[in-house]
């Protein structure tokens, strides 16, 4: 007996390729409904509205990616390797091409709070990336790099859509250098980090406590008072990193 197909990559599945064949924007969820044989009942389990439908596609993308990571490459620069796990994503994207296309001319036909919602899953999957290649994505400073990764990504993801080549190199370029520009702003955003934090430190020993901490008011004899032979100091280099 064959394999029952996944009812929500079935239903991606056909509104991708009905996107290919006519205007995303005349694709409607009786099209998606009908191509797939289900219901409007059983369509309405899966997906609440298309712009579900792109969201569950961007997740399906970002779980292929993943899955195919070879751990060995973990040791590669993670300039390099950041390139790879992009490149591997276009790679991914590539059979869908077509469709990508007539979504994106009309902007993937949504309202404020679906493209609100698609921003949100677009920067989680750029964190994902990110993480992928070795890069931290916790903090102010990681969410600026997801941030400008996910502005790089929007760049080069209209360039790949119309980029012919077999191995997508003018993409790869662009790429490529992007990320260098980014790794030294990133590199300087990171050096003002730490400048930061070596100023704030005399501050919060010189400041008194308040009135509220009464965590110390009474000794303990059996805590030996703190040295300043027992105070170790400990720096954070800045890394490259695309955002």
């Amino acid at each position: 007996m064959p394999a029952k197909k996944d009812p929500k990559t079935t239903v991606i599945t056909a509104a991708l390729d009905l996107a290919a064949e006519k205007s995303w924007h005349q694709v409607t969820l009786i099209d998606i409904a009908e191509r797939t044989g289900l219901s409007l009942h059983d369509l309405y389990l899966h997906f609440k509205n298309r712009s579900d439908i792109l969201r569950s596609f961007t997740r399906q993308i970002d779980q292929q990616v993943l899955d195919d990571l070879d751990c060995s490459d973990f040791d590669q620069p993670r300039h390099d390797r950041l390139i790879d796990v992009i490149m591997a994503r276009f790679d991914a994207l590539a059979p869908h091409r077509a469709a990508l296309r007539s979504i994106l001319r009309t902007g993937g036909d949504m309202g404020p709070v679906d493209s609100a919602r698609a921003a949100k899953s677009i920067f989680a999957s750029m964190r994902w990336m990110l993480e992928a290649a070795g890069f931290e994505t916790g903090g102010l400073r990681g969410s600026l790099r997801v941030a400008g990764m996910t502005a790089i990504y929007a760049r080069c993801f209209r360039q790949w859509l119309n980029d012919d080549t077999p191995d997508y190199g003018p993409t790869m370029a662009t790429l490529d250098r992007s990320l260098v520009r980014a790794g030294g702003w990133d590199q300087q955003l990171g050096q003002g980090f730490d400048r930061l934090a070596r100023m704030g430190n005399p501050i919060r020993q010189c400041c008194p406590k308040t009135a509220t901490d009464h965590s110390d008011d009474t000794p303990d004899a059996s805590t030996p008072a703190a040295t300043p032979a027992s105070r170790t100091d400990s720096g954070t280099g800045a890394s490259s990193s695309p955002a």
